[in-house]
């Protein structure tokens, strides 16, 4: 069967099925309001019924003025980006931008691709929550002349705009909580040391045990990025002979994969070991018991992330902003003082 050629209509072929300028049906359909409801109207119409659809990228680009923030993140799995990504794509639709998503899958050469690619649709500005390192990703986001955000995964070493929470303060806090309920086998399960913010995460943890003179008890145990790598080295660790009697998750992610652990060793929460997550999501609070988390403010990252970006891309910013927000720990039901028996499962207690 021959399937007749047909090309796209244009914009010329709507303005003269509308009887209008193409000048006016140019207005209408990139949402200007100077004119009239009747022609309008009428354009509209046209549009509709010859199926036209506006390029945005190539009226952005005749114009000289990109409407596209682009946003790459690096796992698509973890609720605090995907909340993240949804505020900023509200923050830049409400100011007449659209948000160009793409994802990492926690891989620095599918980043980098992921960049390359974002930076060839014509953007007015990038934000970028790394994997690991940022060299060669943010080389190239300079060299393109894009104004550029990063975020979370990031401090104030790092030679670009940032903003993220103080992650080294609140697993210090979180650690306090678990100290003062008279745990003192604390382990914190950190996705890697890699990271700055795991690693801030991990230092905050070990100064509050060193500071409570634990620091034979100090127990940072790297467990991988997948929940399924984290469930495996958890499991290994509520298997000590000596295991914890508390563990301090330092994600979500992180957190998925140990209550998977606890399950599959049979152990409950909070009266054979307490959890408490770094991270907070709605389930969270709804699971049982609740669980005791640290909650890092997402809406105002996201608010604060969109406002930096606003004012580069309107070079109304030149000095380069690091800005730290704070997290706040959430205690509910999955953190209380330690049982007095910390053995494994089926061990004996001597």
């Amino acid at each position: 069967m021959n399937v007749p050629n047909r090309s796209l209509p244009t914009l010329r072929e709507v303005a003269e099925a509308a009887g209008v300028s193409v000048g006016t049906a140019s207005k209408v359909l990139s949402g200007s309001s100077d004119v009239s409801a009747h022609r309008a109207q009428s354009v509209r119409e046209a549009a509709q019924r010859l199926g036209y659809r506006r390029n945005s990228l190539a009226a952005d680009l005749r114009r000289s003025r990109p409407k596209s923030i682009g946003f790459v993140l690096p796992d698509l799995t973890n609720a605090f980006f995907v909340d993240l990504a949804r505020l900023l794509e509200n923050e830049a639709l409400k100011n007449g931008y659209r948000l160009i998503l793409a994802h990492a899958d926690e891989d620095p050469e599918r980043e980098l691709e992921r960049i390359r690619f974002v930076l060839s649709r014509q953007i007015a500005g990038m934000i970028v929550i790394p994997c690991r390192g940022f060299g060669q990703a943010t080389n190239e986001i300079r060299a393109a002349g894009v104004p550029l955000v990063m975020a979370d995964r990031v401090d104030e070493t790092f030679p670009e705009h940032t903003i993220t929470i103080d992650s080294y303060r609140a697993a210090y806090e979180g650690t306090q909580h678990l100290l003062a309920l008279g745990h003192r086998r604390i382990a914190f399960l950190a996705n890697t040391l890699e990271l700055v913010n795991s690693k801030a995460r991990a230092d905050g943890y070990a100064d509050a045990m060193r500071e409570a003179d634990l620091s034979q008890e100090v127990d940072v145990v790297r467990c991988g990025m997948t929940a399924e790598e984290i469930h495996v080295t958890t499991l290994r660790a509520l298997h000590r002979s000596r295991r914890p009697t508390a563990l301090f998750a330092g994600g979500n992610v992180t957190t998925l994969g140990a209550l998977r652990a606890m399950r599959d060793a049979d152990l409950r929460i909070p009266e054979d070991l307490s959890l408490l997550s770094f991270d907070d999501a709605p389930w969270m609070s709804v699971l049982r018991p609740c669980l005791t988390t640290i909650r890092q403010p997402v809406e105002d990252i996201g608010h604060s992330i969109w406002q930096l970006m606003w004012a580069l891309i309107n070079d109304e910013q030149r000095d380069t902003v690091h800005l730290k927000l704070k997290a706040e720990l959430q205690v509910r039901e999955s953190t209380a003082p330690p049982a007095h028996s910390s053995a494994p499962p089926g061990s004996t207690v001597v």
